[in-house]
């Protein structure tokens, strides 16, 4: 009964016959939202519209629009249904991308603003994860990235002196670094090391994304290593609090590889832009 089921779902929109349903519908919806298919303030389906479209049961459904209103995607209103909110990016944690190739992968589209880009003597807080000497010259950057014409974050880059010495101000307006460092100047990437934690707007960067001073930020600071361990980008990013989240799904690990909890391929981006680590997850059994 499971495989049929599986398989009149299949033609439905679901890719993945031992990823949870709930699961796939849940990135189905998203997708439909961050493309802008379903446009902010826009009623979603039904729950039997849902289950009669997709061919999944009351619960799957009910599970899949939880989660989407736990991320702030949807607001559930009793007696009216179910409606598309303001948009939060969600954002995953495998694939070693930078935040515009995320949103570029959801089909959000950005522009930047270039602040600040030219040679500067390496502080100790930038040395450090360069790993250069202190006063070493290396580039900074710093730029503000909008998403449909509104300030989302505000991004302090420190590249080694090769690295900036080959880029140029009109490339970094319009594209990614990450993307310039591996496609322009051949650097194959390879791991990255990142720290979340929050910080509070100050005069500068509340004047600069349209909040006030002191206002929440999510901070997040990354290292990039090339596949031969050498650092080739340090990055601090300050979103805002109200227009980013940061989700990731997680499962139990069975006894075999440790209890505890174990990442799955986060949230964003759907599955079709790539699934790893959940072939492994059973299904949930339709009733």
């Amino acid at each position: 009964m499971m495989k049929e089921a599986n398989t009149v779902i299949a033609a439905k929109g679901f890719q993945h016959e031992k990823i949870p349903l709930y699961y796939q519908l849940e990135n189905i919806l998203r997708e439909k939202i961050l493309s802008g298919e379903l446009a902010e303030g826009e009623r979603l389906p039904t729950e039997t519209e849902l289950i009669r479209q997709y061919g999944v049961s009351r619960i799957t459904v009910r599970q899949a629009l939880t989660s989407l209103a736990q991320e702030g995607l949807v607001e559930r209103i009793q007696g009216r249904g179910t409606f598309v909110t303001r948009r939060k990016t969600a954002r995953g944690t495998i694939r070693l991308t930078g935040f515009l190739e995320d949103l570029m992968a959801m089909g959000i589209e950005t522009t930047a603003r270039v602040l600040e880009f030219r040679r500067v003597n390496a502080s100790p807080d930038v040395a450090a994860p360069l790993h250069v000497d202190v006063g070493t010259p290396i580039w900074f950057i710093k730029r503000i990235r909008y998403v449909k014409n509104t300030p989302y974050s505000y991004i302090f880059n420190y590249v080694p002196e090769d690295i900036g010495e080959r880029v140029t101000r009109e490339e970094l307006e319009t594209g990614s670094l990450l993307k310039l460092i591996e496609e322009k100047l051949g650097i194959r990437l390879g791991e990255a090391l990142q720290v979340i934690s929050a910080a509070l707007a100050d005069a500068t960067v509340a004047r600069a994304l349209h909040i006030r001073v002191g206002a929440p930020l999510l901070s997040i600071e990354r290292t990039v290593y090339s596949a031969d361990g050498r650092p080739v980008e340090y990055v601090r990013t300050l979103y805002r609090s109200d227009l980013y989240c940061y989700t990731v799904k997680l499962v139990r690990g069975p006894k075999e590889i440790g209890t505890g909890w174990h990442y799955l391929n986060a949230v964003a981006p759907p599955p079709r832009y790539g699934a790893q680590g959940l072939e492994e997850v059973e299904p949930r059994r339709e009733r």
